[in-house]
């Protein structure tokens, strides 16, 4: 494949990332906009995005085998087919059930969009930048689009609000045009010993990427009830997690720009140290607005500057195929699963444990990491010296 279609498909793997999440990356908006619509109970919006989730785990895990019996064009035409007509049939629906069953359906073509378009990535040249670039992309998307549907719904109702969404949707059907026609490579069979070694980088890259988004996911829902516990008003905390939010062009934005320049490791030990001092600061030192507002920021730097380069990691140490195509169903495997692991871990605890898990996983992952830096140096030292 030549330079100019690599980077026809990377925007278009991009274009699809970002935007075939966007229900969820502005989900508490988005349930609100719903609750407002239909009146659902804590109990219904519980049930609207677990459905939602669930279906995004499906699409994640069902992504590779539909496209190798499927041409990935065809496969991904049909997922953004079916969440842009859900996501119409969202902003037209006036029973809790039916929402439920069209939530159902767009987690689906969601995770099978994105699921291909992680795995899409990989196989181009430079993941470090196409990674560091799709979070880039997505922040911003994300932190525009909870500052324009709230405008939206106000000033011309619910239904046009929905439909902002529609018309992203719409943008990534046309973006699956760019996808190949062919069906989805099969994983490479390799008795290579080098390869081998290789795969347990892989392997250990993809634990730390795992254990990362649940270090991330346990604390963030929480973020809200610290504020309040702090004295912030609503109006207040809403400002600091916009703000915050902003964190994630940074980090975003080193890996685009620099690539593996600096080294993998080091890049995602950095990341895990500042989402860690993150974590330390929401558990000590949130009095206002604006400390809350720096520990959002800080967690979403090492947030997303860590997950760009345990992505690209994977990608790299994987001859196989078989980790890269897992990124993606991971991603949102771990997102899913964070509250429940939270629950059986603390059950009813108070909110020093949530802290002392969320840091936990961030620092478990980084150690993991940095104990196969150790062993790589020293495999590559015996090597040279064997040589000589």
């Amino acid at each position: 494949m030549n330079t100019q279609s690599d980077n026809v498909l990377r925007a278009a793997c991009i274009l699809i990332a970002a935007g075939s999440i966007l229900a969820v990356g502005i989900q508490p908006i988005f349930i609100g906009l719903l609750v407002e619509r239909l009146g659902l109970t804590l109990a219904q919006q519980s049930s609207v995005m677990s459905a939602e989730m669930c279906g995004s785990i499906f699409g994640t895990l069902a992504c590779v085998p539909i496209m190798r019996r499927f041409s990935v064009r065809t496969t991904a035409l049909l997922a953004a087919s079916a969440l842009l007509v859900s996501n119409l049939f969202t902003a037209q629906v006036s029973d809790v059930s039916m929402l439920m069953a069209a939530r159902v359906v767009a987690g689906i073509g969601s995770g099978i969009l994105y699921a291909y378009s992680i795995f899409g990535l990989g196989g181009l040249r430079d993941p470090d930048r196409s990674y560091g670039v799709l979070l880039f992309m997505q922040t911003a998307l994300f932190a525009f689009s909870a500052a324009t549907v709230p405008l939206i719904a106000g000033r011309l109702g619910f239904g046009w609000a929905i439909n902002y969404l529609s018309i992203w949707f719409a943008l990534i059907c046309f973006a699956c045009m760019f996808l190949p026609r062919t069906t989805a490579p099969k994983p490479k069979n390799t008795t290579d010993a080098n390869a081998k070694s290789l795969s347990v980088v892989g392997v250990f890259s993809l634990i730390g990427m795992v254990l990362l988004q649940v270090s991330i996911y346990s604390l963030w829902g929480f973020v809200e009830g610290i504020g309040t516990d702090a004295g912030i008003g609503a109006v207040e905390i809403g400002w600091a997690l916009s703000v915050g939010l902003l964190g994630g062009l940074p980090g975003a934005a080193l890996p685009s720009l620099l690539g593996k320049k600096l080294g993998r490791v080091p890049m995602i030990l950095t990341g895990s140290t500042i989402v860690l001092a993150a974590i330390v600061m929401f558990a000590t030192a949130i009095r206002s607005a604006v400390d809350l507002g720096i520990a959002v920021f800080l967690m979403n730097v090492g947030w997303n500057l860590a997950l760009s380069y345990y992505m690209s990691s994977v990608v790299a140490h994987d001859p196989t195929g078989r980790l890269t195509r897992m990124v993606g169903s991971l991603q949102v495997i771990s997102a899913a699963a964070a509250p429940t692991i939270l629950m059986v871990l603390i059950g009813n605890q108070g909110r020093q444990e949530i802290f002392t898990l969320s840091a936990g996983s961030v620092l478990l992952g980084g150690l993991s990491m940095a104990v196969m830096l150790v062993l790589n140096r020293r495999r590559k030292t015996e090597a040279d010296f064997a040589i000589q």
